[in-house]
C-alpha cells in the first residue's frame, strides 16, 4: 500500500525520510566495489519492471503487485534496496503515492527486498526453488504489511483516510482502537489474496530465471575487482 501525502504526521515522515537516506548511503557505501558494467543494467530492468507491476491494480482488492522480493532475490539486500528508492520516487512523481512519504514507503518496499533475499538464502535447497520463493513472499510481505500496520498506529490518523487515500480528518482526531482494529482485517484479508497471487508470479518468475539464467540466483553482487597476480 502506497502512503498519500497529507495523511501521516510531519515527524513520521520526516523521519521515513532520515532513515531512508541513512539506509541509502549504506547501501552505496556498501556497493562501492560493485562491478556496475553487470549490475547496473540489471538495476535499470529490475526497477522498469517493478515500476510496470506496481502501476497496475487488482481489482476488486485493490491490490499493486510488487515484485519486491524478485528484486531482492535477484539483486541482493543492497541494490535491491536501490531499486524500491528509484520505483517509488518514479511512482511518487507519477502521483501514486506521496512525495513527502517517498522515505517510508521506500523503508517498507526496501524491507522486502531485504527480507526476501534475506529469507530466500536462508532456505537454501529446503524447497524447489518455486516454492521456495513463494513461501518467502508470503512471509515477507505479512511483515511488512505488520509494519505498516504498526505505522498506521503511531501516526495516529484517520484510518479511513489511508483505505482511500484521501485527507479526511487528517490530524482531527486520533484513531481510535476499534479502528485500527478493523484496518488491519482490511488490509491482512484483502492483502492475503493479493500475497498469495504474488507469491505464484514471484515463484514463476524465480523458477524460470532459475532455469535460463541461474548465475542471477548466487547473489555475486559484491565481486571486487581483482588484480592481476604476479
Amino acid at each position: 500500500m502506497h502512503i498519500p501525502d497529507g495523511i501521516l504526521p510531519v515527524w513520521l515522515w520526516l523521519s521515513g525520510l532520515f532513515l531512508m537516506a541513512l539506509a541509502l548511503s549504506v547501501c552505496l557505501f556498501s556497493l562501492r566495489s560493485m562491478d556496475a558494467k553487470k549490475k547496473i543494467p540489471l538495476l535499470g530492468a529490475v526497477s522498469a519492471v517493478m515500476l510496470v507491476s506496481m502501476s497496475l491494480e487488482i481489482l476488486p482488492i485493490a491490490y499493486h503487485i510488487n515484485l519486491s522480493v524478485v528484486a531482492g532475490i535477484l539483486l541482493g539486500p543492497a541494490l535491491g534496496f536501490i531499486s524500491a528508492f528509484i520505483t517509488n520516487l518514479i511512482l511518487a512523481l507519477m502521483g501514486h503515492g506521496g512525495i513527502t512519504v517517498v522515505g517510508l514507503n521506500t523503508l517498507l518496499l526496501g524491507a522486502e527486498t531485504v527480507l526476501g533475499h534475506a529469507l530466500f538464502s536462508l532456505m537454501g535447497r529446503r524447497l524447489p526453488v518455486f516454492w521456495r520463493a513463494a513461501v518467502v513472499t508470503v512471509l515477507t510481505l505479512l511483515t511488512t504489511t505488520l509494519l505498516l500496520i504498526g505505522i498506521v498506529s503511531v501516526s495516529h490518523i484517520d484510518v479511513d483516510a489511508v483505505l482511500h487515500g484521501h485527507e479526511k480528518g487528517v490530524h482531527a482526531e486520533a484513531a481510535s482502537d476499534p479502528a485500527i482494529s478493523t484496518f488491519a482485517i482490511v488490509v491482512l484479508s484483502l492483502g492475503s489474496i493479493g500475497w498469495l497471487i504474488e507469491a505464484a508470479v514471484t515463484g514463476a518468475v524465480v523458477k524460470f530465471v532459475a532455469q535460463v539464467k541461474p548465475d542471477l540466483l548466487k547473489h555475486r553482487l559484491h565481486d571486487r575487482q581483482r588484480s592481476p597476480g604476479p
